[in-house]
C-alpha cells in the first residue's frame, strides 16, 4: 500500500470516529433512558406479580366460601322443605281436628235438641251435688 493510501484511510478512520463520537453522547442518554424506562417497567412487573398473588389468593378464598355458602344454602332448602312438609301436616291435622270438632258440636246440638223435646232442664253432664253418704250402721257388740 503507498503512503497516499494509508493517510487517506487514516483521515477517513478520524473523521468516522469524529462523527462516532458525535453520537455518543446521544446514545448514552438513551441508553440511561431505556435503563430508566426497564428499572422502571421491572418495579412494575413486581408489583402486578404480588397484586396478582393477592388476587389469586382472594380467589381461592372465594371460591372456598362460595362452597361454604352453597352447602349452607342447600342445607337451609332442606330445612325449608322439611318445615313446609310439617306444616302441610299440621295443616292437615288442623283440618281433621276441626272436622271432628264439628262432629261433636252437630252431636252436642242434635243432643240439646233432643233433651228441648223431652223437657229436660239440666244438662246430663253438669255436676250433681254430692249426696252424704248414708252412715254405715254400727256393729252391735256380741254378749
Amino acid at each position: 500500500m503507498e503512503q497516499g493510501q494509508v493517510r487517506e484511510r487514516f483521515v477517513r478512520w478520524i473523521q468516522d470516529t469524529k462523527e462516532l463520537f458525535a453520537l455518543l453522547p446521544e446514545l448514552l442518554d438513551h441508553d440511561q433512558q431505556l435503563t430508566a424506562k426497564t428499572g422502571h417497567a421491572e418495579q412494575e412487573t413486581e408489583r402486578l406479580r404480588r397484586e396478582l398473588a393477592e388476587l389469586r389468593k382472594e380467589l381461592a378464598e372465594s371460591k372456598t366460601k362460595s362452597g361454604d355458602l352453597r352447602r349452607e344454602h342447600d342445607d337451609l332448602q332442606k330445612e325449608l322443605a322439611e318445615a313446609r312438609s310439617q306444616n302441610e301436616q299440621l295443616r292437615t291435622d288442623k283440618d281433621e281436628a276441626a272436622q271432628a270438632l264439628a262432629k261433636v258440636l252437630e252431636t252436642v246440638q242434635a243432643t240439646n235438641q233432643i233433651a228441648q223435646k223431652l223437657g229436660v232442664t239440666r244438662s246430663p253432664f253438669a255436676r250433681r251435688e254430692a249426696v252424704a253418704p248414708a252412715a254405715a250402721p254400727q256393729p252391735t257388740p256380741l254378749e
